[in-house]
């Protein structure tokens, strides 16, 4: 992946982005290749595909189970579901395969970290708490962060752009509460200067006392976004961003935006 989204050439012309969407069953697009991966679990060598389809319609209570191209959604979903939950016959290969199915596609669903079974790739609740929080905040952190989440979840996913944007809609809300004097403040900067600036902090939450908590636990979720990101070519640690990292960059980003947005940081009277 590039640090740019590739957008499709018939987007382009008309003047548009990524395409943002995720969808909740199976896009048209996509069907054709799950089906060739329910296809392609059924190897010769290892088991009779009567055999098999007699496991998965005990398994999903079916009177049949018919071919993957005939099935609806709903039931297609469902046997892959099964595939993954029983091992018949699901390999490493098979499991790696459909993940890049599923990501690369924009799917609304995911393997579980189990690898036994399909997720919900979006809960819709934290949808529409992401989506409340792009509304609610100012245009510069809106962008950035709207931009991760196309980054992270849209049809061509780009995990090390999504980390990136996120930290710079952090960025956006967050250096010019603390080091707005500073010319070259980043995340690092914002960090650096809570930490020694301890007691001219606080946070609109109560500690065990009932008073303002300190704002050591808001730092450390700042540093916790800032240290995990792989900025810096050439050096030893150089790498890619993982799907998973740039799909939680976003998530946690969302937080600290809505918080210093919404006053939760703030400087003692």
């Amino acid at each position: 992946m590039t640090d740019t989204a590739w957008v499709p050439l018939s987007r382009r012309i008309a003047g548009l982005g990524p395409d943002p969407t995720v969808h909740d069953g199976i896009p048209p697009y996509l069907r054709g290749a799950l089906e060739n991966w329910v296809h392609n679990c059924y190897p010769d060598d290892r088991y009779d595909s009567s055999v098999l389809d007699s496991t998965l319609k005990f398994r999903l209570r079916l009177a049949k189970i018919d071919p993957p191209a005939k099935l609806t959604d709903d039931e297609l979903l469902d046997v892959i579901d099964a595939l993954l939950a029983w091992d018949v016959p699901v390999n490493s290969w098979l499991v790696g395969e459909l993940h890049e199915i599923l990501t690369a596609g924009g799917a609304g669903w995911r393997i579980t970290s189990s690898n036994k079974g399909l997720e919900r790739r979006i809960d819709a609740t934290v949808t529409a708490a992401v989506s409340e929080t792009v509304h609610s905040a100012d245009a510069e952190a809106s962008n950035y962060l709207a931009t991760a989440w196309t980054a992270a979840y849209g049809r061509n996913p780009d995990p090390d752009k999504a980390y990136n944007e996120a930290v710079l809609a952090v960025e956006a809300v967050g250096c010019p509460l603390v080091c707005p004097t500073n010319p070259r403040r980043t995340l690092g900067t914002v960090i650096r200067d809570l930490r020694n600036q301890t007691t001219q902090w606080e946070l609109t939450l109560g500690d065990t006392t009932g008073q303002p908590a300190g704002v050591e636990r808001l730092v450390e979720m700042l540093a916790l976004l800032w240290d995990g990101q792989s900025r810096h070519a050439g050096s030893p640690n150089t790498r890619r961003q993982t799907q998973a990292e740039g799909e939680a960059a976003v998530h946690l980003a969302a937080t600290l935006v809505q918080w210093i947005t919404s006053g939760v940081l703030r400087r003692k009277p």
